[in-house]
C-alpha cells in the first residue's frame, strides 16, 4: 500500500513537469526570471511552513514540548515575518523602479549589492545553508522511512535518493513554474495527512485534561525568571517568535513566494488578510499533536520510533504520501532557491547575455554538493560510536544557528548589505557562526543536542535567538554610516 501511494504521487509529480516543461520551457537568457504564470503563491508559501512541521520538526517539536504559548508565538513570528518580508520587497522595488513592474530578480540583484566580499560571503552563506537544509531533510527522509514505513535501511536510502533525484529534475526541467504547481498537490497531501493523524490521536486519546496538555512542559525553555509563572509563557510566546520571523527572513524561497503575493495581491488589507491566513492555518493542524502528545524526556538515549497507536496500514499509505510530498516541497525549494541565488552573485561578478549554461552548471554544482555531504552523513549515522552518530536531526538542528545569523543581518542592515564596508559582512558571518558554536559547546548540556534524536533539541532554540539578537546589533553597528564609504572591489 505504502509503495502504490508513492508511485501515485511521484508520478503526478511527474506528469505535471512534463506538462509544465512543453507549456512553459525555461528562458535561455533567464532560466528563472519568471513572475508570471505561478498559481496561487498563498498555498505554495503555506506549503513550506507545512514542510518545516511535518518533515523538518522544528515548529513540530515545539508544539508538543511548550505547547500553546510558544505555539501561538511560532504563528505571530510566522504573519510578522511575512508582513516584514513583504514591505522589504516592496520598499527595494519602489527604490529602484518608482513606476512599478519591478520583477524578482530586480529585487535579488539589489538587495546583494555592495562590495564584492560582502555579495559573495552572504550569497554563498544563503546558497550554502539552503543546499544543507536539502540534505538535512534527506536524512531526516531517510530516518522517517524506516520508522515510520518499516523499511530497511538500504531500503529507506534508495527511497530518499530516488525522491530526490526526481525532485532535482523537476526544478532542471520546470523551474518555478513546475515548483509552485507541485507545491499545490503536495500542499493537499500533506494537509491530508495531518487532519488524518490529527483525527486518529483524537479518538484515541481522553479528553480529561486536555487544556494541561497545552502548557509547557518541564525541561523545556526553562528560564530562571522571578515573579508569576505568566511571565515565562511570555518569554516562550517572544522566543518562538523571533523563531518564527528568522526563518522566513532567511529563506529565499519565502521571498519569493511573497513577491509573487503582493503582485497578485494589490491592496494591503488583502495583503494582510492573505499573510494571516498563511501563517495561521499550518498551525492549527498542529493543535491535536499539542493536546493528545505526552512526550517524555529522553535527551539522546533511544533512537527515533512513531508514535503508538499510528500502526495501521491505511496510515502508512497517509505517511507515505504525506511524507513524499513535504520532502519534495522543501527539497526543490531549498535547491531552487540556492541555485537561484547563487545566479543572481555571478551576475553581479559578469552579465552574460544567456545564463542558460551558468544555470546547468549550477545545478550540478549543487547536485554534487549535496551527494557529497549526503554520502559523508550516512557513513557518520553508519559508523561505530565514538564517531558514529545516529541522529539524522542534528543537522537541521545546528541550521538554526545559521538562520540566526542571516536573519541578524537581515534586521541589522534593514535588508540592504550595501550598508557595509568591505569585508564587514564576513567578519560578522565569521563571529556569528564561532558564537553559536561555543554556545553550543558551553550550554551544551541545556541545548539538548544529542547522539540519538530528541525533542530536547528545542532547547537549542533560545540560543538560537541569543545569537541573532547578538548578530543584529552588530550589523546595526557596522552598518552605521556604511552606504557613503562603499566602494566596488
Amino acid at each position: 500500500m505504502p509503495g502504490l501511494a508513492l508511485a501515485v504521487v511521484l508520478g503526478f509529480s511527474l506528469l505535471l513537469v512534463y506538462s509544465t516543461h512543453r507549456e512553459y520551457p525555461l528562458k535561455p537568457e533567464h532560466p528563472l526570471d519568471v513572475d508570471d504564470h505561478l498559481p496561487l503563491p498563498e498555498l505554495a508559501q503555506t506549503s513550506t511552513v507545512f514542510s518545516l512541521t511535518a518533515l523538518f520538526g522544528a515548529y513540530f517539536g515545539v508544539a508538543v514540548t511548550l505547547g500553546l504559548p510558544a505555539l501561538l508565538g511560532l504563528v505571530s513570528g510566522t504573519v510578522l515575518g511575512l508582513i516584514i518580508v513583504s514591505f522589504w520587497i516592496q520598499s527595494t522595488l519602489t527604490s529602484i523602479k518608482p513606476q512599478g513592474g519591478g520583477r524578482f530578480e530586480d529585487f535579488l540583484f539589489e538587495i546583494l549589492k555592495g562590495t564584492r566580499s560582502n555579495t559573495r560571503s552572504f550569497a554563498l552563506l544563503v546558497s550554502g545553508v539552503q543546499c544543507l537544509y536539502a540534505i538535512s531533510e534527506l536524512l531526516i527522509l531517510r530516518e522517517l522511512a524506516k520508522a515510520a514505513l518499516g523499511l530497511a535501511s538500504e531500503q529507506a536510502t534508495l527511497m530518499a535518493i530516488a525522491i530526490a533525484i526526481i525532485g532535482y529534475f523537476c526544478v532542471v526541467l520546470g523551474g518555478y513554474v513546475t515548483l509552485f504547481r507541485t507545491d499545490i498537490f503536495q500542499l493537499i497531501l500533506v494537509i491530508l495527512m495531518a487532519i488524518v493523524f490529527g483525527v486518529v490521536l483524537l479518538a484515541n486519546h481522553s479528553a480529561v485534561d486536555w487544556h494541561s496538555k497545552l502548557l509547557p512542559k518541564p525541561g523545556f525553555w526553562e528560564l530562571s525568571l522571578p515573579g508569576p509563572k505568566v511571565l515565562l509563557y511570555v518569554c516562550h510566546f517572544l522566543i518562538a517568535l523571533v523563531m518564527g520571523m528568522g526563518l522566513l527572513l532567511a529563506s529565499p524561497d519565502t521571498w519569493k513566494r511573497v513577491f509573487q503575493v503582493n503582485k497578485k495581491r494589490q491592496t494591503s488589507r488583502s495583503r494582510l488578510v492573505t499573510f494571516v491566513g498563511m501563517g495561521i492555518l499550518p498551525y492549527v493542524v498542529l493543535l491535536p499533536f499539542a493536546i493528545t502528545l505526552n512526550p517524555k524526556i529522553d535527551c539522546g538515549h533511544k533512537s527515533f520510533v512513531l508514535p503508538g497507536g499510528l500502526s495501521n496500514d491505511w496510515l502508512f499509505m497517509f505517511i507515505a504520501m504525506g511524507l513524499a510530498a513535504s520532502f519534495l516541497s522543501s527539497f526543490n525549494s531549498a535547491l531552487l532557491g540556492s541555485v537561484h541565488v547563487g545566479l543572481i552573485m555571478k551576475r553581479h561578478h559578469s552579465i552574460e547575455p544567456s545564463e542558460e549554461s551558468r544555470f546547468y552548471w549550477l545545478m550540478v554544482t549543487v547536485l554534487i554538493a549535496v551527494s557529497v555531504v549526503f554520502s559523508v552523513a550516512l557513513y557518520l549515522l553508519n559508523s561505530p560510536w565514538p564517531l558514529g552518530l545516529s541522529n539524522p536531526w542534528l543537522l537541521g538542528s545546528l541550521l538554526m544557528g545559521a538562520y540566526a545569523i542571516i536573519a541578524g543581518i537581515q534586521l541589522g542592515t534593514r535588508g540592504k548589505i550595501s550598508r557595509l564596508r568591505k569585508d564587514h559582512l564576513l567578519w560578522i558571518v565569521a563571529i556569528g557562526i564561532l558564537g553559536w558554536c561555543l554556545s553550543l559547546y558551553f550550554f551544551r548540556k541545556y541545548a539538548g543536542l544529542s547522539r540519538n534524536p530528541s525533542l530536547c533539541s528545542v532547547n537549542s532554540v533560545p540560543i538560537g535567538v541569543a545569537v541573532c539578537a547578538a548578530i543584529t546589533l552588530m550589523s546595526a553597528l557596522f552598518a552605521l554610516g556604511g552606504p557613503k564609504h562603499v566602494r566596488r572591489s
